[in-house]
């Protein structure tokens, strides 16, 4: 009787066990899962992180999208960056999208950007700071900025004693010099890569056309030389 009593005060209490087991168990589990989920938020997400990386500053990305603007002639809403792309120029020949550059190993780091204007996509380089923003001189654009337009025909103006009135621009072509010399109609000019960012801009005057240089703030404005010489007396 003592035996069949004890048998079943242990049977009674094998439930109460494999609760008590259950308990510990499910504790355990969710003490991992906590621990998991802990470290799965706490881990850094290889595409998060390229995501940030290819993220332009929002003042850097407002400027690229101002100098379209002020290229292209077209409004900022109309215009929208498509890709940007972290980089490391090789030095500032690539930067400057130099189509013949030394291998010369000196780091720019910055973005490739492209911006849809219009039709076109247009590839800039900027670096990190933002301070140098430089479109691919391969684009070439019509909206020549108003400001530098006057300026052109008020020189043309000058030069050949018409009215501005009578002057009409018939081309202007966004592009990159590559040295100072060019820009300058140098007939000889060295090899060195020291780029101007302009407008070469060409104006009717009478029968005549004449060519312009002009850097992209509209500061420096250089007219050919052969056309002073070949115009003196014709114009009169």
């Amino acid at each position: 009787m003592n035996l069949f009593t004890q048998l079943f005060s242990q049977i009674r209490s094998f439930p109460q066990i494999f609760v008590f087991i259950l308990i510990i168990t499910s504790l355990f589990a969710c003490g991992l899962g906590v621990t998991e989920n802990n470290t799965s938020a706490n881990a850094k997400n290889p595409e998060q992180l390229q995501l940030n990386k290819n993220t332009l500053p929002k003042s850097i990305s407002q400027a690229v999208l101002r100098d379209a603007a002020r290229v292209s002639g077209v409004k900022i809403p109309n215009l929208q960056i498509t890709q940007v792309t972290s980089t490391n120029f090789s030095n500032p020949c690539v930067f400057k999208f130099g189509e013949v550059c030394t291998r010369e190993y000196n780091p720019i780091s910055g973005w490739v950007v492209i911006v849809q204007v219009k039709e076109q996509s247009w590839t800039y380089h900027v670096n990190k700071s933002g301070s140098q923003i430089i479109l691919d001189p391969k684009i070439s654009s019509n909206q020549l900025p108003k400001k530098i337009a006057n300026a052109v025909l008020s020189d043309a103006s000058k030069r050949s004693g018409l009215a501005v009135s009578s002057l009409k621009i018939t081309q202007s072509i966004q592009k990159t010099f590559s040295n100072f010399c060019v820009f300058n109609f140098g007939e000889v000019c060295a090899q060195n890569f020291d780029p101007i960012q302009g407008w070469e801009v060409i104006v009717k005057v009478k029968s005549q056309f004449w060519t312009y240089h002009v850097d992209i703030a509209g500061t420096r404005l250089v007219l050919d030389p052969q056309v002073t010489k070949t115009s003196a007396g014709k114009l009169k």
